[in-house]
């Protein structure tokens, strides 16, 4: 059979029960979700060659298909696999949690007009900058969705965000927005949102020239970031930010 020798081939290590167990999950959730078993196994094997074991693999595969489905043919099994598990890692995501994860997903690209198509840009772009300043999925993905509404191009979009919270991490950056008032991290030392840090900032800004706010920002936050921030701060503005 298809499904038996896939499973062969994702899983060859696999004990006889854990091999029976990823064919009954390919032709039972394929089937639920409009695809083939043999498009599920690809997407088992993907979680298998990011490093999920087959038990694990199981409860992931229903998200991953989800995403898949919901991408409206943007990513197919395989490729909602690498998303599913990129996104996992990147903000340190638990198993249980992998299904509203992929719901925030196909919600922040209903929102901003943002394609399935586009995550594995977003996520590998924003990941270093949202770990720098430790913000999670759906900030991160709300403050993409926002950018690219304004700028475009999910690679650009994705590089100034990643720049942006870069920016805010450093410790001088830090001290330039709290002589402005604004604190980067709360009581505790944590980084706040990204996001309530811009609306904090906006009363400072309107106290400023426009050459003032201009040198402000171009000095806080760099070429790269400043597309970000601007973009942000002109949504803000206009009561568009979709939170």
């Amino acid at each position: 059979r298809d499904v038996a020798l896939a499973v062969l081939r994702v899983c060859p290590a696999a004990v006889a029960a854990e091999l029976l167990q990823l064919e009954d999950a390919a032709i039972r959730l394929s089937k639920s979700r409009g695809f083939a078993p043999t498009e599920a196994m690809l997407g088992l094997n993907e979680l298998a060659q990011a490093g999920f074991d087959a038990k694990t693999s199981i409860e992931l595969l229903d998200p991953v298909l989800l995403l898949a489905a919901g991408s409206l043919g943007d990513l197919n099994p395989q490729e909602s696999a690498g998303v599913v598990s990129q996104a996992m890692k990147a903000f340190s995501i638990e198993t249980k949690d992998a299904g509203i994860m992929v719901d925030q997903m196909l919600g922040a690209g209903m929102d901003f007009a943002m394609g399935a198509k586009d995550l594995p840009i977003a996520l590998g772009r924003i990941a270093s900058g949202a770990i720098a300043m430790n913000q999670n999925m759906t900030e991160s993905m709300i403050t993409f969705g926002i950018v690219k509404n304004v700028i475009g191009g999910a690679e650009v979009s994705a590089t100034a965000v990643s720049s942006a919270f870069l920016r805010l991490a450093d410790p001088e950056v830090a001290k330039m927005m709290k002589r402005q008032g604004v604190e980067v991290a709360d009581s505790s030392g944590k980084f706040r949102s990204f996001l309530d840090i811009m609306n904090d900032l906006q009363p400072a800004l309107g106290k400023m020239t426009e050459q003032g706010k201009a040198g402000f920002l171009k000095k806080a936050f760099g070429e790269d970031a400043l597309k970000a921030v601007n973009a942000v701060i002109s949504q803000l503005e206009t009561g568009k930010e979709g939170v």
